[in-house]
């Protein structure tokens, strides 16, 4: 017996949903690389505008450059990172723990639940297909 191996054949599931994400995290990249970049540029300026270090000090300057570009970058990019992805996750964390309590009232007989998500929700669609199908299943039972 031969077991095939999952392939996954659609990458995008939600393409608007991952685009937005991915140009987010995409811009705050650049704009973390550019600044702390033109940092690193300005301290190297800084120690060739004196003709009076020797060679080894330029080398110095340098690795004094990349190594505060580096902690610049990490400052500014945890924090973002850590907010875009708080907030990515109560887009949908946020909503599946909505969507259980109301499908667990459904499953004990309350279908006169609804869920109302926030415009923008990863799982407003689903929400509206749960809701479609609470009607109908309190359309059924008072028939």
């Amino acid at each position: 017996m031969t077991t095939e191996k999952f392939r996954r054949r659609i990458y995008l599931v939600d393409r608007q949903y991952q685009a937005r994400f991915i140009t987010r995290l995409a811009l705050m990249v650049f704009a973390v690389a550019g600044g702390s970049s033109l940092i690193a540029m300005a301290i190297l300026w800084n120690a060739m505008d004196h003709p009076e270090l020797s060679g080894h000090t330029y080398v110095a300057a340098a690795f004094v450059g990349i190594g505060l570009t580096l902690l610049i970058e990490l400052l500014i990019a945890l924090p973002i990172a850590y907010h875009l992805g708080l907030r990515q996750s109560h887009k949908v964390v946020g909503p599946l723990g909505r969507l259980v309590r109301m499908l667990d009232a459904i499953g004990s007989g309350d279908f006169s639940q609804r869920i109302t998500l926030r415009p923008g929700d990863v799982l407003e669609d689903l929400a509206k297909a749960i809701n479609r199908m609470a009607d109908n299943l309190q359309k059924r039972r008072s028939s």
